[in-house]
Order: structure tokens, then C-alpha cells, then sequence
């Protein structure tokens, strides 16, 4: 009978996609975006090397210890591909395999669910049909791959009501752990279900036994210790630990939310005008019952309120199963209640705020899908309980034709766009130079570093076709500390001119400046070419054809002339002079984050003069002093010191003599005299002026 629901969810899954992704070689609608760092994430694993964890992916973010896990996609399967790398066709992609076993999974475990209370084999394919085609499974076709990995919760609340409860422990120990190598959201609501079937045996079995809490702390240690650790340690060879929780760098909670009204919100999907206003993060709380749902939970609620004096026995759905489904509901609302276009922040305490919103699961309109799936396993269970025969088979057909034309719009635009994908460009970094570029070069960089720039997909993917390693990636969540260590040592060594010759570089604007500066044209080429600033160390055969030089002096004049001056604004020229040691990200002020700092200062002149630097210093932090002495190196020499106590240090000048000819940048080291001793400092402006 498995093969009825199997075949359902295949067919659907064609339907819905157009069967386009299905095909292992087609990578083409998966070049935008999360997609594309679905993709790019697994086409960089497969080629490097075997590392411990088995997870990790170097080349995918060079020098940001990236893993599979990180770039979503889908661990699970990465890692059993892997080792089959060098049989695969090239280019390969196992996403579109993945939704059609998501597909053919969620008509499964429904069609499992559903047979709690009916076996005909007609109506649990009608009740199933609301499973396969859940608004909030298909949304993430376009996005999120790993999250059509529904299933998973349809398995656990499996595990939840199923008659039989043995090897319960066996059964969760692998689900929960695979939940976890395949999203941490999932993991998050299969492991709630996991501690919510929990706390339903042990009420079982107290009402049987009364066991005392010794014993229950005996019968359940087993349990608890098997599913931590099967999932802990599948965990750390999909790399998930790369990542510290304290260095995570992740926001978003109370934005990426549910509103109220999700439920009814068909947000473009409904053929019946179902739309509502929603704050613009509320997207990730898309859970849409459509209009053949929100009947069928209409219909069943009321048939349980009218016929509530039937079937008294052991209720189907236990209580601790609908607490964890509301709890899930109201995290996913979040303190920041969304009721359509109203929107207001409910009171809490300030450090309950701030450990939500430094929690690892900030999308928390996701979490709702418990609750979803089980409202619409409760209301087909009760019209399945209530009705009898060809009445219950034509309601459902009627609520299945009506939920149908209701999504249509959805489901023909979700079509159309998979569709259309499949057309698009890999990449556009196309031509001689590229191709001789790929095969000399064996790192890719942009500068300044940056997660998610503009077009970083075209620019990943041809670092992928020649074996390059790159940092032009996007990923789920990175080690902040890292990034801006990763961050700072590459400006540090553009300004420095010590770039790497096996290393091609592409530039902003700002960046492409500092270049024309720091780095001499007989070590490296610096042009334009089909859009891109590029850098390219050691590369003497000429500019390629159709390449504008940014040398030459109509490319644009130079705002580190001296005399020079700048503040320290996200804008300011001043933050392209920071080298290691800065907080030197965002809007807020640059301070320090070690025992020592380097800014480079531009100098002009001749070997023998002296440049006078001034560097305006305040303490970063009111409740502890800054170190008392502070010292100025640069080039492995001191050129200055102050004493913090006499206030010199608030204006810090320093007499800087000339190192070389012309117009350059020299190192300040910035450090306590007293080795070891935290800064403490904010850089708030930079003044430079020549010698008389």
C-alpha cells in the first residue's frame, strides 16, 4: 500500500517543479542566491581533500573554516556523495533527487498518520494530498532545499501517536540525529516532538506503575544519552561545531517572524484574494492552510464541538504533544506580535531579550510548521473519526478540489519560476583572461571581504569550475571574531603590499584607490574588465583585451594626499587604513579588539623627511582604564609613546620619518607597554601633514 502515497508525492513533485530539477546535471536554477549556496557549497566539498571533521569545506570561504553545514546543503547527503566524487558527472547536484524523496516522505508519513484512524485506502489519499502540496513545504522550493525536508516532522509526530511504542529509543536516536545533519530547524522541531513523546510515555507509564523518580531517572538516562549523543556526534563530522556559539554571528529574531494572521495570509497564493499586511521579515512565518484547509479545520472543529460527547476514550493527539506545538507557535510569533498590518512589542525583561536575540534559531516563523502540520493531522482525523463513508470521501474530495484552485496561483508561479531558472548563467567571468587566470591562480578574494556582495554567485562559481579556493561565498552562520580577523589581515596586507602571488583579487571601488598606492604596477596589474576591479599579483603579459587600466590618471584621482585628514565613519576614507586589531565592521565606532593595533597613515616625501601623524584616541570602555603607557612602532622601531594619565594619548602625535619615495603607506603598531594588556581604545580621526 506504501506504493499509493510514493507515487502521489512523485507526481505531485513533478507537477510542481516541472520535473526540470529532477536532472542531475542541471544546475542552472541553481545559481541565485540561498540556491546557489545550497549548490556551491556541496560543488566545493566534493573536489577537497578528506579533513577532520569530514565536514569541513576549506575551499568554500578560504580561511573562514567553513563547513557543509554551513552552507546548508544538506550534510546528510553531501556526506554520503562524497566519497562517490569521482564517478559523478560533472557538474552534479543531488537537490533535485532530495525534493522528490522529501515529496514521496511527507506522502509517507502522512499516509502513515492517517491510517491511525482509516485504513480506506481512497480518503487517506485525499486527507495526504494536504500534506504533499502544504504551502509551507513548497515555499521553500524556492530557497531552502533542506527545509522540503518536512518529512521529518511528519516522522516524529509518527513516532509520537503511533499504537506500537517499541524501540522508541532506537527510532528517535536516528531521527533526531538525522534532523540534525539536514537543518538545524528541523533538528530544533523533531528534537521538541522527541521530549514531548518523552514526557507523554513517562505520564503513561506513572499512570500504570507510579514510578518513583529514581526509577524514571533509570528508564530515561538511557534514552536521553543515546539521542545526544548519536546526534552530537553526526553533528560534529558534518562540521556543525566549526562554528562557537559565542563567535555566531546571527540576528534577526522578533524580524524573521510569524504574524498572527499567517494561517490565513496566502501572500500571492491564493486564487481567493486571501492577503494580508505583514511587517517585510514576516516572509519567514509563511504558513498558508489555503482555503481547503482552513475549511477542513472550520468543518472538524465544529463537528467536534457538536459530536464532543463521542469518542471518550484515550484522546488520539496527547496534551503534552498540543503544549509543545503552542509553545513552538508562540516563539514563533515572538514578543514582537504581528496581528496583519498592527504591529507591537510586548514587555519583557531586557536580558531575556537579549538571549532570544543572540539565539541560534532567529527565523523563528518556521517554527510554527509543528503546529501547522498538526492542526491539519487533527481536523482530518476528526472528520475521519465523525464521518462515515461516501459522505467523509466527498467532503474531502470537495476540500481537496477547492484547496487546489485556492493555491493555483502559487503552484503555476513556483512552476514557472523553476522553470525559468534552469536558462540561467553560471557565471560571467568568460574569456581569455579568466580561463589563463584559473589556471594560474589557486585562491580567489574579494576585497574588501564581504558575505552575500553583489553577483558573489558568479564569482564563486567560476573559482568552483577551475578548482580555485574562494571567499566570495554566502553561508548560513560564520564565526564573527574569524571573519573580522580574516577582514583586517587582508586589508592589512593590501596596504602593506604583501599580497599573494598565487592569489587573484577583486575590488571595490574604495579598495581599487588604496591599490593604486600600496601596491607598485611592476608587482601587480590593476584594470577593469566585464565589470570586475581586478588585482591580479605577478601578471606581466599585458592588460586583456577590453580592459581599462586603473593606473592611469583618468581612472580618478587619490583622496590620500597629503595634508590628509578623515574621520572614522563606516564611509570614511580612514576605515580602508585599518590593519589587524580593529573593530573595523559596521556602523559603530572603530575600537580595539586585542592587545595591539596597526593603522597605516599615507606618507609623502623623500627618504630623510619627516611626516607628522596625529591620532585622536578615547577610551572604549568607561568602567576600565585604557593601559597607562601606550606605545607607537612602526617597522619594528618605536617612534613615539604617551602616558594616558596626562591626557597626551586623547591627541596622539606623532613625528613619522619617510621611508621610501613618493606617495605610500606606512605601518603604526599600536600596543601597551605592558605586553599582554587589552587596548581599550577608539580610533576617532586621522591627521597627517608633510614636513616644512
Amino acid at each position: 500500500m506504501l506504493a499509493i502515497p510514493v507515487l502521489l508525492g512523485l507526481v505531485a513533485c513533478i507537477w510542481v517543479s516541472g520535473g526540470v530539477m529532477l536532472w542531475p546535471g542541471q544546475v542552472g536554477w541553481l545559481a541565485h542566491r540561498d540556491l546557489a549556496q545550497s549548490y556551491l557549497g556541496w560543488a566545493f566539498y566534493r573536489h577537497a581533500p578528506w579533513t577532520w571533521p569530514p565536514g569541513a569545506n576549506p575551499a568554500y570561504g578560504a580561511g573562514l573554516h567553513s563547513s557543509i553545514y554551513y552552507s546548508d546543503s544538506i550534510p546528510l547527503l553531501a556526506l554520503l556523495f562524497k566519497p562517490l566524487s569521482g564517478w559523478l558527472p560533472e557538474p552534479f547536484q543531488y537537490f533535485g533527487l532530495w525534493v522528490a524523496a522529501c515529496f514521496a516522505l511527507q506522502a509517507v508519513f502522512a499516509w502513515r498518520l492517517l491510517g491511525l484512524v482509516d485504513r480506506g485506502w481512497l480518503d487517506r489519499l485525499l486527507g495526504t494530498t494536504f500534506f504533499v502540496l502544504a504551502p509551507p513545504m513548497l515555499n521553500r522550493l524556492g530557497g531552502h532545499m533542506a527545509l522540503v525536508g518536512q518529512w521529518t516532522i511528519l516522522a516524529a509526530l509518527w513516532l509520537c501517536l503511533r499504537p506500537t511504542r517499541q524501540r522508541q529509543t532506537g527510532w528517535w536516536s536516528a531521527l533526531v540525529a538525522i534532523a540534525m545533519i539536514i537543518h538545524a530547524y528541523l533538528f530544533a522541531m523533531v528534537a521538541a516532538l522527541w521530549l514531548a513523546d518523552m514526557l507523554q510515555r513517562q505520564r503513561e507509564m506513572q499512570q500504570a506503575n507510579r514510578l518513583s523518580w529514581r526509577g524514571s531517572l533509570r528508564r530515561w538516562l538511557p534514552e536521553l544519552a543515546m539521542v545526544t549523543l548519536s546526534t552530537v556526534l553526526l553533528a560534529w563530522l558534518a562540521g556543525f561545531f566549526m562554528v562557537s556559539g559565542a563567535g555566531t554571528h546571527a540576528e534577526g529574531f522578533g524580524y524573521y517572524k510569524m504574524n498572527v494572521l499567517a494561517p490565513f495570509n496566502g501572500d500571492g497564493w491564493s486564487r481567493f484574494g486571501l492577503n494580508f499586511a505583514q511587517a517585510p521579515g514576516e516572509y519567514e512565518g509563511f504558513n498558508y492552510l489555503g482555503v481547503g484547509g482552513i475549511v477542513l479545520v472550520a468543518v472538524a472543529s465544529a463537528m467536534s464541538l457538536l459530536r464532543r460527547g463521542e469518542h471518550r476514550g484515550r484522546s488520539l493527539i496527547p496534551a503534552p504533544l498540543w503544549t509543545v506545538a503552542m509553545l513552538l507557535a508562540l516563539l514563533a510569533i515572538t514578543p514582537n506580535v504581528g496581528i496583519g498590518g498592527v504591529q507591537w512589542h510586548l514587555p519583557m525583561p531586557h536580558r531575556w531579550w537579549t538571549k532570544l536575540s543572540h539565539s541560534p534559531l532567529q527565523s523563528t516563523g518556521r517554527l510554527f510548521w509543528v503546529t501547522y502540520y498538526l492542526i491539519l493531522l487533527a481536523s482530518l482525523f476528526a472528520v475521519m473519526r465523525f464521518l462515515r463513508g461516501r459522505v467523509r470521501t466527498a467532503l474531502l474530495m470537495l476540500l481537496v478540489m477547492l484547496q487546489l484552485v485556492d493555491l493555483s496561483p502559487g503552484l503555476t508561479g513556483l512552476r514557472a519560476a523553476l522553470i525559468a531558472r534552469t536558462s540561467d548563467t553560471t557565471t560571467s567571468l568568460r574569456g581569455p583572461f579568466w580561463a589563463a587566470a584559473g589556471s594560474r591562480y589557486r585562491t580567489l578574494r574579494m576585497m574588501p571581504l564581504r558575505l552575500m556582495a553583489p553577483d558573489w554567485e558568479s564569482v564563486a562559481f567560476y573559482a568552483q569550475s577551475h578548482r580555485m579556493r574562494s571567499d566570495a561565498v554566502q553561508l548560513a552562520r560564520f564565526d564573527w571574531p574569524m571573519f573580522l580577523s580574516l577582514y583586517n589581515h587582508g586589508q592589512a596586507a593590501l596596504l602593506d603590499d604583501r599580497l599573494d602571488p598565487r592569489t587573484l583579487y577583486l575590488l571595490d571601488n574604495r579598495d581599487v584607490a588604496v591599490a593604486r598606492v600600496a601596491i607598485p604596477a611592476s608587482s601587480a596589474a590593476l584594470f577593469r574588465l566585464d565589470g570586475w576591479n581586478v588585482l591580479a599579483p605577478g601578471w606581466t603579459s599585458g592588460l586583456p583585451a577590453k580592459a581599462l587600466d586603473l593606473r592611469r590618471p583618468e581612472a580618478g584621482g587619490l583622496p590620500f594626499q597629503l595634508p590628509y585628514r578623515s574621520g572614522l565613519a563606516e564611509n570614511d576614507t580612514g576605515r580602508q587604513l585599518l590593519g589587524d586589531g580593529w573593530n573595523s565592521m559596521g556602523p559603530r565606532p572603530v575600537s580595539t579588539r586585542s592587545d595591539s593595533a596597526r593603522v597605516f597613515v599615507p606618507v609623502d616625501g623623500q627618504p630623510g623627511q619627516v611626516v607628522h601623524v596625529t591620532l585622536a584616541l578615547e577610551p572604549s570602555d568607561t568602567r576600565r582604564s585604557p593601559p597607562q603607557q601606550l606605545q607607537v612602532w612602526s617597522r619594528g622601531r618605536q617612534v613615539e609613546a604617551c602616558a594616558w594619565s596626562s591626557g597626551t594619548c586623547r591627541s596622539l602625535q606623532v613625528a613619522l620619518p619617510v621611508s621610501r619615495p613618493g606617495l605610500h603607506f606606512q605601518p603604526l603598531l599600536l600596543r601597551a607597554a605592558r605586553p599582554g594588556e587589552p587596548l581599550r581604545l577608539v580610533l576617532q580621526g586621522i591627521r597627517v601633514t608633510a614636513s616644512d
